[in-house]
C-alpha cells in the first residue's frame, strides 16, 4: 500500500513549542473555540456528540444514488446509540442543470431517486439537490420544486471547471462575478423555505486566489446558510497544489460556516487543513475512492483504510446494488471502472488491478478478476495467520 496512507486516529505531531492542535483540540490556538456548532441551525446534533461535520461531495458522474447508499452503509457509527446514524453528516447530488426553463419532476427523480424517500439515503443520511446554472428565476423555481419533491437542501454549483459547463456560462465561470453569485443565492435562498438550507460551492477563483473572501461575502450576502470552498481555482483543475490557507482567509471573511474541500485524504491531511483553515467542516470527493470508510477513519472509529481485499469486496457490493437498481451492464461497468481508476490514482495496490480490467468489455468479466483477487488475497492472509500462530506446525 502507498506510504500515503499512514494508520492512527486524527492528529498532527510537532514540536513542544510548535503543537498544532489535533481534530479533538478544537479550532487552532490563535482563534477562540466556538461555544455552539455552527450548523445547529440548518442540522441536527449528532447523537454521538462529535463536533466534526462531514460531507460526501458530489462528483459527475460518480457519486449517483447508489455511490450515496452504499458510502452511507459503510460507514455507521456505534449501533447502539442509532441503528441508522452514519459518520456521514450530508450528502450532495450530482448536479441539475439548469438553463431556461425549470427542471421536470422525471429530471429531479432521476439525478436524486432519494426524493422518494424523503430526501434521505436508506441509512438516514439528508441529500442536497445541487442546481448548476446562471439564470437565476429558473435556478429559484426549480429549487422551489426540488423541496417540494422532499430535497433536504439546496446547493449551487459555482465550482465546476468543466470547460463545456463554463462555456455556457455555468460552474466556475461564475466565480468572475461575485455580484452574479450572489444574485442567484439570493434568488434560489428567495424561493426555498426559510428552515431548508441553500448552500453554495465555490473554488478559491478563476486563475489566482485572490476574489475568495470576495466569494465568500458575495454567498454570505445572498443568505446562504454555509459555503464549501475547494481549494484551487478553475484554472488549475484539479492539479495541485491545494490551497487550504485561501480557504481559510475566505472562513476569517465570513460569519458563516465554511466547509473546506480539497485532497482530504487522511485523517492527517483533515486534521492540517483545520489547522490551516479553522474549519471544522470538511467535504471528501475523491478520497473517497481509496478509502470507502473515510467517515470513520476520520472520526477516529477504524485506524485506516480498507486493505485490497476489502476493496474488492467493497466493489463487488457496488456493482451488485447497481444492478439491483436497474443499471445496465454497460452503465454498472463504466462506473466500476470509474472507481478502480480514481483508487488506482491514489493506492499503488489497485494500480496493477485497473491495468488489467481496464480494458474489458463486460462488467462480469471484471467482477471474476476482482473476486478471484479477493479469495487469492484473503487466502494468502489465512495461511500466513496459521503459520505465524503458536501451535502451528513446521513447514
Amino acid at each position: 500500500m502507498s506510504s500515503r496512507w499512514s494508520r492512527g486516529r486524527l492528529s498532527v505531531t510537532a514540536g513542544p513549542s510548535q503543537r498544532r492542535p489535533s481534530i479533538v483540540d478544537g479550532q487552532r490556538s490563535e482563534r477562540p473555540k466556538r461555544t455552539t456548532d455552527p450548523f445547529a441551525s440548518w442540522l441536527p446534533p449528532r447523537p454521538d456528540g462529535d463536533p466534526l461535520r462531514l460531507l460526501l461531495a458530489p462528483m459527475d458522474g460518480v457519486t449517483e444514488h447508489v455511490h450515496r447508499a452504499l458510502i452511507s452503509e459503510l460507514n455507521p457509527v456505534d449501533t447502539t446509540l442509532d441503528r441508522r446514524l452514519s459518520a456521514v453528516d450530508v450528502c450532495v447530488s450530482e448536479f441539475v442543470r439548469v438553463t431556461d426553463h425549470v427542471v421536470p419532476v422525471a429530471v429531479l427523480w432521476r439525478h436524486c431517486p432519494e426524493l422518494r424517500a424523503g430526501g434521505m439515503t436508506r441509512s438516514g443520511v439528508p441529500v442536497f439537490v445541487q442546481l448548476l446554472g446562471s439564470a437565476p428565476v429558473e435556478l429559484a423555481a426549480t429549487a422551489r420544486r426540488a423541496v417540494e419533491l422532499g430535497a433536504r437542501g439546496i446547493d449551487l454549483n459555482f465550482g465546476c471547471p468543466a470547460k463545456t459547463v463554463n462555456r455556457h456560462d455555468g460552474g466556475a465561470t461564475l466565480l468572475r462575478a461575485p455580484s452574479r453569485v450572489e444574485r442567484i443565492t439570493a434568488a434560489v435562498r428567495a424561493a426555498v423555505p426559510p428552515e431548508l438550507p441553500v448552500t453554495v460551492k465555490i473554488r478559491v477563483g478563476w486563475d489566482s486566489s485572490d476574489p475568495v473572501e470576495s466569494l465568500a461575502a458575495a454567498a454570505e450576502q445572498g443568505g446562504a446558510a454555509w459555503l464549501t470552498i475547494h481549494g484551487r481555482t478553475r484554472a488549475q483543475g484539479y492539479r495541485p497544489p491545494v490551497d487550504w490557507p485561501a480557504i481559510g482567509r475566505a472562513a476569517a471573511a465570513v460569519q458563516i460556516p465554511v466547509v473546506a474541500n480539497g485532497d482530504l485524504h487522511t485523517p492527517q491531511d483533515v486534521a492540517q487543513c483545520r489547522y490551516l483553515t479553522g474549519c471544522a467542516a470538511f467535504m471528501v470527493g475523491r478520497g473517497i475512492m481509496a478509502a470507502p470508510n473515510w467517515f470513520r477513519w476520520v472520526r477516529g472509529l477504524d485506524s485506516g483504510p480498507p486493505d485490497l481485499p476489502g476493496l474488492c469486496s467493497v466493489w463487488r457490493r457496488y456493482a451488485a446494488q447497481l444492478r439491483d437498481s436497474g443499471a445496465s451492464g454497460r452503465s454498472a461497468l463504466c462506473r466500476l471502472k470509474q472507481w478502480l481508476r480514481m483508487a488506482a490514482a491514489q493506492r499503488t495496490d489497485v494500480v496493477a488491478l485497473f491495468d488489467r480490467v481496464k480494458r474489458e468489455m463486460d462488467v462480469d468479466a471484471v467482477l471474476n478478476v476482482v473476486a478471484a483477487l479477493e479469495c487469492r488475497r484473503r487466502s494468502s492472509q489465512l495461511t500466513i495467520s496459521a503459520s505465524a500462530s503458536p501451535g502451528a506446525p513446521a513447514g
